[in-house]
């Protein structure tokens, strides 16, 4: 409440005091004419938030009330910093005009909260991510803080409502990062729970406890539950639907919320990605810059309508584990793949549609403008064309059925277009405030005021006409403003005719203004006939939305149809313009993918540079020479590419289990259960965890939950900690992986002690990023090839990052003295650092490049700028001309328009026409 003031003894003032005492924990923005006036401590909190100024109520009093005001008409953007900011805001409208105010016989209009906006129950437009749902989460405990939790998610925007339940706190985690709410409800006493296991990401928690769900929700919770095809839902999840559900509807009050339907989910449904794998692979947002631009979902979506863009986010985030409703998915995309010309007709035609489900909702709770109306009247106008050529496609298909998903169903809502069309203008205004929504002949009274209305202007110039006339005044005028209405205006020059009867109502410079009693006769008529215009157009939208209210639900499941058709066409159009290819998904532990490329590299770097890899993992294979793998051990130099070959591995698995086709050349993938990746750690300060305690955590919970079906990518276990010990965990793990899980997996690893593993691990094979190395320098080639690497090129990849060659020429020297002791690890041992030993200052030249420049360079330069160089060292023998034409040759290449693969064929014949020429040949 706020503090006591001396002046708050007036109707407004109690008026205020008692809403505010109803919504304490919120901004009240208390609506005074043209503003929304905030007072005491909301008034102060605001001021600096908004910046707008904070003044004072009664300012020449002893006790003046703080007060702070916001206009009407642009509360929109007031709003949107304010929820931003993590504020609760209830709005207070006035509910009846002064006129009507003083025809009840009180002193202060009557104002009520219509509506709490709070992040996870927005519904205007320009608050919400068209292409993001915007849920409300509420979190119920089963048997306290770390045990299982039942979840509900609720869109009031879309009418989706959503449950679930988490075993633990790791799968609470992975929920709600694939949900991504705005908002979780939950019992205080969970909020510090919450905050500890969500860290940075947790989102405003709001506290209600399921004791304050009242039977009426309770019952409407599980009647919705039937009506969704499912039996009464387990006491958690009810309780957390009920809890979601009653939190939603307190913010709207007097509205009744669209719900299309109570869906539950289960962690069978669909490949689970935990919030790990989701941030690893990138899946929504980079993990650098936490942008869309650079993820999975970016690089796949080609979606034209909102509904379109949040269901691929969905199918993304969620991919399906049921064959059967997989290969229905891979059927529409393959058949608007065959049909190019159609197919882009339908993309232009899906253009037009806006967000008819958005829409159907804020018309539910009646906050949809005409303009809103006049965007679903489009949309539904769409839909003819949108059929025929879906029409079309089917009559094409002479060997095949057409896909069930490519349908808009049989109910186009005709009924509720043609009533759109027959009553609002073609150009619907943003508001009703003004009139101007109905078009004529819609209505035969609205017709009817507006006809008395026109019929005053030809009044209005009767009157002018005979008043000139009867006064002999010529330039007589009938004129109106905001302040006197209509009057006559007569120059100051003719004041002598001016009638007795004229009334003088201003006094100009040059003019006199007067009215008489026809005058304001008519002026009574006209202004009543523009009223009852505007309260009939009011009236008559009022029905109009009603209608769409009516049929929100048959609005909702075309909806979702039209996102349906709207994702396949657009995965179609990606895999046209990618060359991807439909997967062969089987119900087997297995995964083959023959030049495979990772979606998101290759679309944002140049055509054909990318350097596809094929690889086969088959959980249970490996028993003899010949079977294929199921535990890949990836060794190689950083920048090599193990990485990248691991991720795409990875996002080729969801893009098929999520009904796209997938980059590559051909590809069979068998069902997975979940996929886990470990790949890249950061510090995790908000849970104060290092590095490699972050790594363990991750580790561990993929040990703990990976089945034989699970697919798991690891990235350099035990970096983060003492070289023996990393080892002995990435060797204990792999083991583990291998024998206690049999899971297809991947290990992408530096330390080449594990490469031995396969003589033991019958499951296991060695692969290695290929590198091509001549006299210290190294090209990336990104090729997978089998066997391990021979070595990890650290000190190359130094060079090539710049670091300077006195730096490179000292570390060469350690490697090769530690490389060449037995006694590594096993106590100090100084000796191995002393200064240059015979015979290592020409391994050190060597490495440093002499003759060769840096990377990339002309090769007759002085090395790696050591100051001392003289080509190769010693006096060349004669060029012979084919050498020479070797050279020329040479010269005429441009580096930057060759990809790795073409760049090392092209060295190779080089090679061997100068080897024809007897000219001596570096060493490789």
């Amino acid at each position: 409440m706020p503090a006591p003031h001396s002046n708050v003894d007036t109707p407004v003032m109690r008026q205020f005091l008692e809403i505010k005492a109803q919504y304490p924990d919120a901004i009240l923005m208390f609506r005074m004419g043209d503003f929304y006036e905030m007072f005491f401590e909301d008034a102060i909190t605001v001021g600096p938030v908004l910046d707008i100024v904070v003044t004072s109520r009664d300012k020449n009093s002893d006790d003046p009330v703080p007060m702070a005001g916001v206009p009407y008409h642009a509360i929109g953007g007031y709003l949107r910093t304010l929820i931003e900011r993590g504020f609760k805001v209830a709005i207070c409208e006035q509910m009846e005009t002064p006129e009507e105010a003083k025809a009840r016989k009180t002193k202060i209009v009557r104002r009520e909260v219509v509506r709490v906006v709070t992040p996870g129950v927005l519904l205007d437009e320009e608050h919400l991510r068209s292409e993001e749902p915007n849920y409300l989460v509420s979190v119920v405990a089963e048997k306290g803080e770390g045990g299982p939790v039942g979840i509900a998610a609720l869109d009031v925007s879309l009418g989706e409502f959503l449950v679930m339940r988490a075993v633990d706190p790791n799968a609470l985690r992975a929920d709600l990062s694939r949900l991504a709410p705005r908002e979780i409800v939950a019992d205080a006493g969970l909020h510090g729970w919450l905050q500890e296991v969500l860290g940075p990401e947790c989102p405003r928690l709001e506290g209600m406890g399921v004791g304050a769900v009242s039977a009426a929700v309770s019952a409407r919770v599980r009647r919705l539950a039937e009506e969704s095809g499912g039996e009464r839902l387990p006491a958690a999840l009810e309780r957390a639907a009920g809890l979601c559900l009653a939190y939603a509807e307190a913010t709207q009050p007097g509205q009744t919320l669209l719900l299309h339907r109570l869906r539950q989910q289960s962690p069978s449904d669909h490949l689970i990605l935990d919030d790990t794998s989701l941030r690893n692979l990138e899946i929504f947002r980079t993990m650098r810059e936490q942008t869309r631009r650079g993820s999975l979902l970016w690089a796949v979506d080609a979606t034209r309508t909102a509904m379109g863009a949040r269901m691929l986010r969905a199918w993304i985030g969620a991919p399906l584990r049921e064959l059967g409703a997989i290969h229905a998915r891979h059927d529409g995309v393959e058949a608007l793949l065959g049909e190019p010309r159609l197919r882009a007709e339908l993309a232009s035609r899906l253009r037009d549609i806006r967000d008819v489900v958005r829409l159907a909702a804020r018309a539910r709770l009646g906050t949809a403008s005409p303009r809103e109306l006049g965007a679903l009247r489009s949309s539904l106008q769409a839909l003819p064309g949108i059929a025929t050529l879906l029409a079309e496609i089917s009559a094409r298909r002479t060997d095949h059925a057409m896909p069930e998903l490519l349908g808009l169903g049989d109910d186009l809502c005709e009924d509720l277009r043609a009533a759109l069309e027959a009553t609002l203008v073609d150009e619907p205004p943003s508001h009703t405030r003004d009139g101007g929504m109905i078009r004529d002949q819609a209505d035969r009274e609205l017709d009817r005021q507006r006809a008395l209305r026109d019929g005053g202007r030809e009044a209005l110039a009767a009157i002018e006409a005979r008043e000139r006339e009867r006064t002999g005044i010529g330039n007589l005028k009938v004129q109106h403003n905001r302040v006197f209405g209509y009057f006559l205006e007569v120059p100051r020059a003719q004041q002598a005719k001016v009638p007795a009867d004229y009334v003088r109502k201003q006094t100009l410079v040059n003019a006199e203004r007067y009215v008489t009693a026809e005058l304001a006769e008519h002026e009574t008529a006209v202004l009543g006939a523009l009223a009852a215009a505007l309260t009939r157009e009011q009236e008559l939208f009022v029905a109009l939305r009603q209608q769409v209210s009516v049929a929100a639900e048959r609005l909702c499941q075309l909806g979702e149809r039209l996102a349906t058709l709207d994702v396949l066409v657009g995965l179609a159009e990606i895999a046209e313009q990618g060359g991807y290819v439909r997967p062969e998904m089987v119900d087997e532990a297995i995964l083959e993918i023959e030049e495979g490329r990772h979606p998101v590299v290759e679309r944002m770097m140049e055509s054909g540079r990318f350097v596809p890899n094929s690889l086969s993992l088959r959980a249970g294979g490996g028993e003899g020479e010949g079977q294929a793998a199921r535990f890949l051990l990836v060794t190689g130099p950083n920048m090599g590419g193990k990485s990248t070959v691991m991720r795409q591995v990875a996002l080729i698995a969801i893009l098929a289990h999520a009904g796209s086709f997938v980059p590559a050349v051909r590809a069979r993938i068998g069902l997975c259960d979940r996929i886990f990746t470990r790949v890249g750690a950061a510090d995790d300060l908000g849970r104060g965890e290092s590095t490699f305690m972050v790594e363990m955590r991750e580790t561990a919970q993929i040990l703990s939950q990976a089945s034989p079906r699970s697919l798991v990518l690891l990235d350099e276990i035990g970096r983060g900690t003492a070289t023996y010990d990393g080892l002995a965990l990435a060797w204990s793990i792999t083991e583990f992986l291998h024998d206690q899980i049999g899971c297809r997996a991947m290990f992408a690893t530096h330390y080449h002690e594990l490469c031995g593993l396969p003589e033991r691990l019958a499951g296991l094979r060695n692969v290695h990023v290929a590198v091509h190395e001549e006299r210290g320098h190294i090209v990336f080639l990104h090729r997978l090839e089998p066997g391990p690497a021979e070595r990890s090129y650290g000190i190359q990849v130094g060079r090539l990052a710049g670091l300077p060659a006195q730096v490179l020429r000292r570390a060469q020297r350690i490697l090769t003295r530690l490389e060449a002791d037995d006694r590594v690890g096993k106590g100090p041992q100084l000796e191995l650092f002393a200064p240059s030993l015979p015979g290592e200052e020409e391994a050190e030249a060597e490495l440093a490049g002499v003759g060769h420049g840096h990377a990339g360079g002309n090769g007759n330069g002085n090395g790696n700028g050591n100051g001392n160089g003289n080509g190769y060292g010693q006096a060349q023998p004669a060029v012979d001309p084919g050498a020479l034409a070797v050279v020329d040759d040479l010269r005429t290449v441009d580096p930057d328009d060759l990809s790795p693969r073409e760049a090392h064929a092209l060295l190779r014949q080089l090679r061997e026409r100068l080897a024809a020429t007897g000219q001596p040949q570096p060493r490789a």
